[in-house]
């Protein structure tokens, strides 16, 4: 069974991942800019990206990264009519599909902040960079884990979500996505 992890935005990722083996077998990035695309045109165009990334790899279920509000409430609401669309584009071809809370997989992936160790350790990744925290463990976890070395914090993310996902998630049917204990 082949599942696909998406970290959706104008600016976002997929990973895709054999769940039976949880092996990451192929992943990609996408970038609307502004400057080219309304939000609307750039929507369209990520849906149709991911319909094809779901036919080409035989996708049996969709795990997108659920939406938080946080001091953006314009920023919310685009990406809530990016998830309803990609939502829709599930239930139109009858793919199961599921939101993984940010911080579910942040959580399983230790990229939620640093811990207590690695304060001591004194990184200052996150400093120097300017990311967030999260977003720096979670390039670090990818590059630990898969050998993949990349800057795109929404590759990193897609990829710790399908690997959440392959642990943590059990797939039986549409009444049954939930997380194992």
């Amino acid at each position: 069974m082949n599942i696909l992890a998406v970290d959706q935005a104008r600016h976002g990722a997929w990973a895709v991942y054999d769940y039976d083996k949880k092996e990451l077998l192929e992943y990609g990035t996408w970038a609307f800019e502004n400057k080219s695309f309304t939000f609307e045109q750039a929507i369209l165009h990520i849906e149709a990206l991911l319909d094809e990334v779901i036919r080409t790899h035989e996708i049996d279920a969709v795990f997108l990264e659920d939406i938080q509000l946080r001091k953006n409430v314009q920023s919310f609401k685009r990406l809530a009519q990016l998830q309803g669309v990609l939502v829709n584009l599930c239930e139109k071809t009858n793919i199961l599909y599921d939101l993984v809370a940010p911080t579910q997989w942040q959580n399983f992936c230790k990229a939620r902040g640093r811990t207590a160790k690695e304060i001591k350790s004194k990184i200052t990744a996150v400093e120097s960079s300017g990311k967030k925290t999260s977003k720096i463990l979670s390039l670090q976890f990818v590059l630990e884990k898969f050998g993949i070395d990349t800057v795109n914090d929404n590759l990193s993310d897609s990829i710790c979500i399908g690997w959440y996902v392959v642990n943590k998630i059990k797939i039986g049917s549409e009444d049954n996505l939930n997380e194992e204990e």
